[in-house]
């Protein structure tokens, strides 16, 4: 392959793996925001909704890891 060619796939790969991260991360973050703006009773309430949502990353990392994309 042209070196040139082969520069030029790895910057556009490159790209595409950032963009996925920021679109992932940006998901998250709103999943999270929705969990801190809620109007949390107590104590136990929160850490309930926060072991969900740790429970639904943790989830969604071993869809990714057995079935890939």
């Amino acid at each position: 392959m042209d070196r040139k060619l082969l520069e030029q796939l790895k910057k556009k790969v490159q790209e595409e793996l950032v963009k996925k991260e920021i679109e992932s991360l940006e998901y998250w973050l709103l999943e999270l925001q929705k969990v801190y703006a809620k109007k949390h009773q107590s104590l136990p309430e929160f850490k309930a909704d926060i072991k969900n949502f740790m429970e639904r990353m943790k989830n969604r990392i071993q869809t990714l890891k057995t079935k890939g994309i």
